[in-house]
């Protein structure tokens, strides 16, 4: 496959992955400031997913048409332009609209990479993993520099920070070459407004790649993993806040989940040798659940969060590899963006709904209890896959 390429998909996820974990520190951090109720802390992290969730199969499918290199242009200039907006959004119903749209704007970037990864590739694994490397190294740089731009220059020099990270994406987007083998998008010019809105089809079509058992269970896993994310971009930060940790110190957090996930996602390829990949799936994930629904039981220690973020970052780091990995060998080029399409619409309902009924509960019952009774009943799911697995032979054969 053609170096420059691949080496251009990697600058790809290295900037467009953790754009959404910049807006997930920067985000909660402003509404904080601005006194949200915990339900409207929720809505707000929430409503990042709330447009990918509907429109996240219509965005697959603009990538199957125009390529994903033209689609992740686009959007990662929008990001950059807007951006700079949320130190003015200080009423919530402005800043809930910023988050709707630049939330499902950051999320294109991240789901054209996926898709160009897939096609290069051919869902090799261990490429794959380099790739998931490449991304985790931006979110564990981005996180710490911003969430220090924020302690020293509060949040306008954040949100531009934000702004230069888009632009990068831009410029590493532009700068990649498409390789030959990658089938060229039908339509290159004439642009038509018909051309660009959502077709009954396209949903049809990327629907009815659920019923295919390998894209079933890698959408499952997928899911779980977002709705967890949902925690750790809302009341994890509010728990962080609440034991008096600044924001350098919650970027570190964070970051050190990140630099074990790219830990975690070198080695992907050599784990799954030796464990089949459908129950390093439903297991590795199971345990870095349980490593984020613990955070009340560590007292706030720092070194213990730390060891509890770097746990769930290694294995999810093993994890998301072999979900694209599954999920590229199981279609052809056709597809990819529909597949991820139909992936990143299930992610988001996950991680547009957890934070909201994990606020209510945060409400009703407590933080400690929020995390707990959450984090159960994701542990729980995960129990109810694994004994789907253990049942069916196709699901076994997932990856093969």
């Amino acid at each position: 496959m053609p170096r420059r390429s691949l080496y251009g998909t990697y600058g790809a996820a290295l900037f467009s992955m953790s754009l959404s974990d910049l807006l997930g520190l920067l985000v909660p951090l402003w509404a904080l400031s601005l006194d949200v109720t915990p339900t409207q802390l929720g809505m707000l992290v929430g409503a990042r997913s709330a447009v990918p969730f509907a429109l996240g199969i219509h965005g697959g499918a603009l990538m199957g048409r125009f390529g994903p290199r033209r689609v992740m242009l686009f959007f990662a200039a929008l990001t950059g332009c807007l951006a700079p907006f949320y130190p003015a959004a200080t009423w919530f119903p402005a800043l809930l609209c910023l988050q709707i749209v630049v939330g499902f704007s950051a999320n294109m970037g991240w789901m054209g990479a996926q898709t160009l990864i897939a096609q290069v590739t051919r869902g090799d694994p261990t490429f794959i993993g380099r790739f998931s490397f490449f991304g985790r190294v931006g979110t564990f740089v981005a996180p710490v520099v911003v969430g220090f731009i924020w302690d020293t220059g509060g949040p306008v020099p954040a949100f531009l920070c934000l702004s230069l990270w888009s632009g990068l994406l831009f410029v590493s987007v532009y700068s990649t070459p498409i390789p030959s083998a990658v089938a060229t998008p039908p339509r290159q010019a004439g642009l038509t407004a018909r051309e660009l809105l959502p077709r009954f089809s396209d949903y049809a079509t990327s629907l009815s790649l659920i019923f295919i058992p390998a894209i079933a269970l890698a959408i499952a896993i997928s899911i779980l993993r977002h709705a967890t994310m949902g925690i750790q971009a809302s009341f994890y930060i509010v728990y962080l806040k609440d034991v008096g940790l600044l924001a350098t110190a919650i970027g570190t957090l964070l970051a050190t989940a990140e630099i074990m996930n790219g830990v975690g996602s070198l080695l992907a390829g050599r784990v799954v040798r030796t464990i089949p990949a459908p129950w390093v799936m439903v297991g590795f994930t199971a345990l870095g659940i349980t490593a984020i629904a613990i955070t009340p039981l560590l007292g706030g220690i720092f070194i213990l969060l730390m060891l509890a973020q770097g746990i769930r970052g290694s294995f999810w780091g093993v994890v998301q590899p072999i979900i694209f990995s599954i999920q590229a060998r199981a279609v052809d080029d056709r597809l990819q963006g529909s597949v991820v399409g139909l992936r990143v619409t299930l992610n988001h309902f996950a991680s547009m709904l957890t934070p909201v009924v994990m606020g209510l509960v945060v409400e009703a019952f407590g933080i400690r209890t929020g995390f707990l009774l959450t984090g159960g009943v994701l542990i729980l799911i995960c129990g109810i896959l694994a004994s789907i697995l253990r049942s069916s032979p196709a699901l076994r054969r997932a990856g093969q």
